[in-house]
């Protein structure tokens, strides 16, 4: 058995492309009542009304969570289910990833013998371009080597949509991180796979993801001012390593926002951030 949890914010069921895909590609599998169960976690203000045949013979749950507290709360709420469901696997969906047949077929059917892997990802693109998986000692993974498909010894991020991960790995762990509950969760998890001596799987498979943060024009004070702040607490206290060239970056970062980017919050909260470093 496979859980997997949608998670949605100010987004209805039927606009998210996670759902519309997922539905179109299960219309092709059939008998999948004892293989998946879906629970859609809805972060908006207002609760929705769910068809309980969304996802045809699978068990759905719809949880209505108006407090938004972030991604982090809802995969702890699935972790919670999967255990009580003895889920071996529990899959991470944001609302706007289109999933296909193949990657489905893969995931539905996936039963790793390696003991040693506790995550297995697609490779996944955005407007055309690679973004996940990515090789997590760098600060420039889109400009470097990017990791090929198998398992991967060295260590890899990617990005919490599409992922599989396995629920036994997430018990040893406690859960999913309450100090990252949007950004960088994907980035503390990845760390502590391979933390924990585990390692990533990347399957040959490709998804299309709208990953909106890529352009700092299109992303809003709050919504930066929260990357930045999650950013900085990884560096700072899980990938330590890197923490002194993280401040150097931070400065480049600085001088581009200042001559680039036309919110100028944006670079004055980097600022802010350089100088309490």
């Amino acid at each position: 058995m496979k859980t997997a949890v949608i998670v949605l914010y100010k987004v209805k069921v039927n606009d998210s492309k996670t759902i519309q895909s997922l539905s179109k590609s299960l219309l092709t599998h059939k008998d999948l009542n004892n293989k998946i169960e879906f629970i859609i976690y809805d972060n908006s203000p207002e609760k929705q009304e769910i068809d309980p045949n969304l996802f045809g013979d699978c068990k759905l749950i719809y949880v209505h969570d108006e407090r938004n507290e972030g991604i982090s709360t809802a995969y702890n709420y699935a972790l919670t289910v999967a255990n009580n469901t003895k889920s071996k696997w529990l899959l991470l969906l944001d609302h706007d990833t289109n999933l296909t047949n193949d990657y489905l077929d893969m995931i539905i059917d996936y039963n790793e013998a390696d003991r040693h892997v506790a995550a297995i990802v697609p490779t996944i693109y955005s407007s055309g371009k690679k973004i996940s998986p990515v090789f997590s000692n760098t600060f420039k993974p889109l400009q470097d080597e990017q990791p090929g498909v198998g398992v991967q010894s060295d260590p890899v991020m990617a990005i919490n949509s599409g992922s599989l991960i396995k629920v036994d790995f997430l018990n040893k762990i406690s859960g999913f991180n309450r100090e990252f509950p949007l950004d960088y969760l994907d980035h503390w998890l990845f760390y502590e796979v391979y933390k924990s001596g585990y390692f990533v799987n990347v399957l040959n498979v490709e998804l299309e993801h709208d990953l909106s943060v890529m352009d700092y024009n299109n992303v809003s004070f709050t919504r930066y001012r929260s990357i930045l702040d999650s950013e900085y607490t990884f560096y700072k206290k899980y990938k330590k390593e890197l923490y002194p060239a993280y401040k150097k970056q931070l400065v480049k970062r600085l001088l581009k926002q200042f001559i680039l980017v036309k919110n100028k919050k944006i670079a004055l909260y980097t600022l802010k951030q350089i100088l309490l470093s």
